[in-house]
């Protein structure tokens, strides 16, 4: 009786093992190594342990990996342990980069650095050894890099008048730059030149600088500095004078604009066999002793420059032609057509048309022709000026200020008189002037043609704008010939420019 309520209490009191899942994420094998091994396992200890092939992927569950159960329970213990130890043993020897910043007053750009370059030992988890972070006061005092206002703060001038004075004087110059936001745009941004403290300092060093008639000038007062500024080349300068090199260097025209829109330089250049590619001439750009200094405020191949060779192309004899309608409304019949070679100005085509239907006052209006002019000048109807219209348009890329507008003019006519338009209805065969020229000009709009709202005459405009696209934005740069016995140009030497590069890339006096 004895034994058999001992033996009843026992399976009272003892609970049933709990059944484990065949798979678990990485929180909960922690978990459970942890309450197996009574140490304190997290899910970095799991991600080293499947870091080093350790653990494997089982299952998936959703987006998350789960990993098997028993080979969890059956990892070496002693491995476990080891690597909870090295954990805890670096978390207690290390800090996070905020708490180095706030350890020793660097700036976290400075304390990453350092890191890279390897003075400081980077480990698990981001963290820095603490005993590193807490030399660098000492053994790499003044390799902080600052920004031209600090440098400027630094030495108690002006910034970034006096500042500029200094840099052309050739006693400080940036070692790097680092890219800020500019405005409220989260896309754009400028480019911020960084000096090294040291060389910041070693210039209140300079012989000879009464640097307390410097310090306390009022805003506008003439700085002594100004007296040890070398002259230098201003950023358009800089950029025109690449421009003529590249150009003379491959023989080809090359074109520069500034930009209103962004501040920056554009460049590009006629496309030729044996005509250098994008990647050939920013590595040239980047190259140039001068000029590379600049190399991310200037812009290869922007889209006015695709306009302006595919403009230059159309006027090649034979390539193109321009048209232009008149309608009796908006999207009407055609009641005057008028064609003219891109090439030459040539008038091809020039006619009136019969649409066989009333021509509202509205577009009377605009172009000025009457149902009555119409019927004294005996105008044909479409399916008689149809085949012209075919013939001098044919093989040719058809320009038009509006090219969705004429395309669906004479499109329409053609089939309501029962002809075939054949190429006049391939959009690929048209080219919108409009558009291009609102691309090309940087404002993304549209702009009113001008014309005199006669057939010929907006032909004859809108072939002005195609010439206006052909000549590109900027200056255009021709190649130069060298004089007999002489080499042909190269780029500028580094003796040609001052050594130092200016705030924010924008040398003394610069201007665009």
């Amino acid at each position: 009786m004895t034994d058999t309520a001992v033996e009843t209490a026992s399976r009272e009191t003892t609970a049933p093992e709990k059944t484990l899942p065949e798979a678990l994420g990485v929180h909960r094998t922690a978990a459970l190594l942890a309450e197996r091994l009574g140490v304190p396992v997290v899910a970095d200890d799991i991600d080293q342990l499947i870091e080093l092939k350790h653990l494997e992927i089982y299952d998936w569950y959703k987006r998350w990996p789960l990993y098997s159960t028993k080979d969890a329970l059956a990892l070496d213990a002693d491995l476990v342990k080891q690597l909870v130890a090295e954990r805890t043993a670096w978390l207690e020897v290390s800090i996070t980069r905020d708490e180095a910043v706030e350890r020793i007053g660097w700036h976290w750009r400075d304390i990453a650095r350092m890191g890279d370059e390897g003075r400081v030992k980077v480990g698990r988890f981001g963290r820095y050894l603490t005993a590193d972070v807490d030399r660098l006061p000492r053994e790499a005092e003044g390799e902080q890099h600052i920004t031209g206002q600090a440098a400027a703060k630094e030495l108690g001038i002006r910034y970034p008048t006096d500042l500029r004075y200094v840099e052309a004087a050739g006693w400080l110059a940036p070692v790097t730059t680092m890219e800020m936001p500019a405005g409220t745009s989260r896309y754009r941004t400028v480019t911020v030149p960084l000096y090294r403290l040291a060389d910041v300092r070693a210039v209140e060093e300079v012989p000879g600088v009464d640097w307390n008639s410097v310090r306390g000038l009022p805003k506008g007062a003439p700085s002594p500095l100004r007296t040890y500024a070398r002259k230098a080349p201003t950023r358009g300068d800089v950029v025109r004078g690449f421009a003529q090199a590249l150009a003379d260097r491959h023989g080809v025209t090359v074109w520069a604009w500034c930009s209103p829109y962004t501040g920056s330089w554009e460049l590009d250049w006629v496309r030729r066999d044996g005509a250098p590619t994008k990647k050939d001439v920013a590595a040239e750009l980047a190259k140039d002793p001068a000029a590379g200094p600049y190399a991310g405020e200037i812009t290869l191949c922007p889209k006015w420059g695709r306009i302006t060779r595919r403009a230059r192309a159309l006027l090649e004899p034979g390539a193109a032609v321009v048209l232009d309608t008149e309608t009796t409304d908006l999207y009407g019949r055609t009641v005057e057509v008028a064609v003219i070679d891109a090439a030459s100005g040539k008038k091809l085509m020039n006619t009136l048309v019969q649409p066989e239907a009333p021509i509202a006052p509205e577009a009377y209006g605009v172009h000025g022709i009457s149902d009555e002019d119409l019927l004294a000048a005996n105008a044909r109807t479409f399916d008689r000026i149809l085949p012209r219209l075919r013939k001098v348009t044919r093989g040719r890329v058809i320009c038009a200020y509006k090219e969705e507008f004429d395309r669906t003019v004479v499109t329409n006519d053609a089939h309501r008189v029962g002809k075939r338009p054949m190429h006049l209805a391939d959009p690929d065969n048209w080219w919108c002037l409009m558009e291009s020229y609102a691309v090309w000009l940087g404002s993304n709009r549209w702009t009113a043609l001008g014309g005199n709202h006669r057939a010929l005459g907006d032909a004859q405009a809108a072939r002005e704008v195609l010439l206006e696209m052909s000549r590109g934005r900027g200056t255009m740069f021709e190649p130069r010939l060298a004089p007999a016995g002489e080499p042909e140009p190269n780029p500028p030497t580094p003796t040609d420019v001052p050594a130092t590069v200016p705030e924010q890339g924008v040398p003394v006096a610069a201007s665009a």
